[in-house]
């Protein structure tokens, strides 16, 4: 009989503040989909966890008492009899408007506080850096594989019961199951368009560079805001196919593949090209790794690469296309130079 995992306030303090291992973020996750109190209790050392940890705290207290001090430091000044007499009632007056104000600026920065962290407090965000590939498993069980230089963006509370909306920036594998109630799973991104599932797989990127959908199992609506001139008619995807948007937004192009899986195996630490031109590569190695490319002679644009290799890191991967298309591949930190 399995034992279960002792969830401890202190262990979700540290998975608040990014310290928890891979292994501890997954059992927090299966621990809190196992009950009702469990979630209670969660979200209850999540509420403490923040208030410990804001960002930006006034103390009004020592705000108004430095007002008043101020007030009555002025008393100290020598001034003359006939003066006080005459500026006595500008002097209350103003002094009541004073006190309006502080009060009204100390409430000002108190709502401005609260609306610099509002979105650390309605959503969850999931990041990789350079290099860096996670997997992730949201509330409702769909399950999201990050790759690198990518963000994910999920509602902290309702997500799976109100609705099960996410923001993408870069690119992911998802896995999204199917609920009792045929809750809709959307996708937003920066690009033109978005994503609407009930259940399926598919790889979507949203780069820089352009935005993909690559549809492997089930079935796909793609809604994509166009030009008013363009039909806005939501694209049906069905397995194999690819939706792809240029970067300027301008059109959709849709083709069919054998091997859609192919598109997604970055997961598993392969690269897969068919036929893929050194300008897609260009944007691959701008988009994931963050590099500057140069790219010395326009006819070297038009050489492709097919093939599937391992690289652990972005120096095996130049190499890789240096030996494969007989080119030669500079690197000066985070400049790529590519020249016959």
């Amino acid at each position: 009989m399995s034992v279960k995992p002792l969830i401890t306030s202190e262990l979700l303090f540290a998975y608040f503040a990014g310290r928890a291992t891979a292994l501890q973020k997954q059992m927090i996750e299966e621990w809190v989909e196992e009950d009702g109190d469990n979630e209670e209790f969660f979200y209850a050392c999540m509420h403490e966890w923040e208030v410990k940890h804001l960002q930006y705290s006034a103390d009004t207290n020592a705000a108004v008492a430095r007002f008043y001090d101020s007030i009555q430091n002025q008393n100290h000044f020598d001034l003359q009899p006939e003066l006080e007499q005459r500026n006595s009632l500008e002097t209350k007056k103003s002094r009541g408007w004073q006190k309006w104000l502080i009060a009204a600026s100390v409430l000002f920065v108190l709502q401005f506080g609260a609306w610099l962290m509002r979105d650390a407090i309605l959503y969850k965000s999931y990041t990789t850096s350079n290099g860096e590939v996670n997997s992730v498993i949201l509330m409702d069980g769909s399950q999201v594989a990050l790759n690198e230089n990518s963000s994910l963006r999920v509602p902290r509370f309702g997500f799976g019961e109100l609705s099960r909306n996410v923001r993408l920036r870069g690119e992911a594998r998802f896995s999204v199951v199917h609920t009792p109630d045929d809750k809709k799973f959307i996708v937003f991104t920066d690009s033109a368009f978005q994503v609407e599932v009930l259940g399926t797989e598919f790889n979507l990127s949203a780069r820089e560079s352009g935005a993909k959908v690559v549809l492997q199992e089930g079935k796909v609506k793609v809604l994509y805001q166009g030009t008013p001139e363009q039909d806005s008619t939501p694209l049906i995807m069905a397995p194999g196919d690819i939706v792809a948007l240029n970067k300027n937004h301008k059109e959709l192009q849709v083709k069919k593949v054998l091997h859609p899986q192919n598109y997604s195996a970055w997961q598993h630490g392969r690269l897969v090209f068919d036929n893929t031109s050194l300008h897609e590569i260009k944007d691959l190695l701008q988009d994931n790794y963050g590099l500057t490319v140069e790219v010395k002679g326009e006819d070297l644009l038009k050489k492709t690469v097919s093939g599937s290799f391992r690289a652990n890191n972005v120096n095996e991967l130049l190499y890789a296309f240096s030996e494969i298309m007989n080119i030669n591949v500079v690197r000066q930190d985070s400049l790529v130079i590519f020249v016959n």
